[in-house]
């Protein structure tokens, strides 16, 4: 394997909640995802959320129904540089940047692309209740950087490319809105040669994991974990890994959303097949199968997405033509 360089990351998603894998591993060892019936506890799975650079405006405040609370962490928010404000008289907070980095490679026997994160700060938010419907999701990890380095990016892995079985490749453009509109797309469709990103390995997620042990072992102390929480902890599969028996591709191309500059867009995403769990609040949640389950043990904290070389070389050269086409704010 060969890296090529190292490029900031204007923001990164990664929809942990997204996943059924995950929640049926909690729900098994007694935690109540998204909350109890009782509404007692409430437990939703964090959503990996960094905010690092692009903005062509102010950065607007987050309301704190799409936070998770520094109190559920037991932290204060002015230690995480949190500036408390109030949106339509609700609780809300201005953030301080993230920082994030990709490394990129090229992994020359199979021919392919690996996107290496190194997230060095993020913070944590969660869905409502109403908009946790992993039927519908399909895009589940997000990655977003300047397009101004689409040239640079391309030039670099286009020394590992035979141009001669490139001619061969085409590359069916699509286009695509989310977020109500705010966030406009057009991208190929790239085949997906491994990923691993692990729950766990985020210190603030396992920080949430083990206070949320403890406040379910204050509500039911007859919970199984509550013999030894740290061991319960240590039992949990909280790694998901790529599985190509599953409908897993990765979006690649341009992006423009409300309030940031166009950008580079690489989204994994899975449309099936679809998988179903018994749930705590419904009896039983269906949705889309994201990947394999695997033990962790939080340690090397990897986070990777691997892709065809060829098909995303063809992606960025394909979809720059398509830059122009974007809105602007």
């Amino acid at each position: 394997m060969e890296w090529i360089n190292d490029y900031p990351v204007d923001s990164l998603q990664i929809y942990f909640s997204a996943s059924l894998e995950l929640q049926e591993e909690l729900i098994k060892h007694g935690f109540q995802v998204p909350r109890s019936r009782d509404s007692k506890i409430k437990m939703p799975i964090p959503i990996i959320y960094a905010n690092f650079q692009g903005w062509v405006k102010s950065r607007e405040a987050i309301t704190i129904e799409r936070l998770i609370p520094p109190e559920w962490l037991n932290l204060d928010p002015k230690s995480l540089g949190w500036q408390e404000t109030k949106v339509k008289n609700r609780r809300a907070y201005y953030l301080p940047p993230d920082e994030v980095f990709v490394r990129i490679g090229v992994i020359k026997n199979v021919n392919a692309v690996i996107l290496n994160l190194n997230v060095r700060s993020y913070h944590i938010e969660r869905t409502s209740i109403r908009g946790i419907n992993p039927e519908k999701w399909n895009n589940w990890v997000m990655i977003y950087i300047n397009h101004q380095y689409i040239d640079d990016i391309a030039g670099l892995l286009e020394k590992y490319l035979d141009k001669r079985y490139l001619d061969g490749i085409g590359c069916k453009v699509e286009y695509e809105e989310q977020q109500g509109g705010k966030e406009k797309t057009y991208f190929c469709r790239v085949p997906v040669r491994d990923f691993s990103f692990c729950l766990g390995c985020f210190d603030l997620a396992w920080k949430y994991l083990n206070i949320e042990a403890e406040e379910h072992c204050r509500w039911n102390p007859r919970l199984k974990l509550c013999t030894n929480i740290n061991a319960a902890l240590g039992e949990l599969k909280l790694r998901l890994r790529y599985d190509p028996s599953l409908q897993t591709y990765a979006k690649v191309g341009v992006a423009k959303i409300v309030g940031k500059r166009p950008q580079i867009m690489v989204k994994l995403s899975s449309e099936g097949p679809l998988k179903t769990i018994n749930g705590i609040i419904k009896q039983q949640i269906r949705g889309k199968t994201r990947g394999s389950l695997t033990y962790c043990d939080h340690k090397a904290k990897q986070q990777f997405l691997i892709l065809d070389l060829p098909r995303f070389y063809i992606a960025l050269k394909s979809t720059k033509e398509y830059l122009n086409k974007l809105p602007s704010d």
